[in-house]
C-alpha cells in the first residue's frame, strides 16, 4: 500500500521495491529502481538547509540497491545497480555510489571484505 500511496504523491517506484519506511519528505524527486529495497528506519532526505536557505535534490536508486536499516541518504545521491549501503550508514549529499559494491558508515567508506584477519 506505501509504495501505491506514494506513487500518487509523485515518486518513481519501480516492481519488486521493498520499502519499509514513510520518510520520503519530498517524494517526487525519489526514485526507487525495480528491485530496490529501502529498509526500516531510514531516512530518504530531499531537502537541506543551509544558512537558512533550502535546496532540493532528487535522490535515486538504481535497480537492486539496498539501503540497510536506519541508513540515511541525503539529496542528489545516487545509489548504484546492485550496490549496499549498509545499516546506519549515510549517503552524503551528492554522492554517486556506483554500481556491484559494498559501503558502510558514517559517512560510507568501501566496507570491509571480512576475509584473511
Amino acid at each position: 500500500m506505501l509504495s501505491a500511496w506514494l506513487r500518487t504523491m509523485g515518486a518513481k517506484v519501480g516492481r519488486g521495491v521493498w520499502l519499509e519506511t514513510y520518510w520520503l519528505p519530498e517524494s517526487d524527486l525519489v526514485r526507487l529502481g525495480d528491485g530496490a529495497t529501502v529498509n526500516r528506519g531510514c531516512v530518504v532526505q530531499t531537502h537541506l538547509f543551509h544558512d537558512r536557505i533550502m535546496s532540493m535534490d532528487g535522490v535515486r536508486f538504481d535497480e537492486g540497491a539496498t539501503l540497510g536499516p536506519h541508513g540515511i541518504v541525503l539529496p542528489g545521491a545516487g545509489i548504484g545497480a546492485r550496490t549496499t549501503v549498509g545499516p546506519g550508514s549515510l549517503v552524503t549529499r551528492g554522492d554517486a555510489v556506483p554500481a556491484d559494491t559494498r559501503w558502510l558508515g558514517n559517512p560510507i567508506t568501501s566496507w570491509p571484505s571480512g576475509g584473511g584477519r
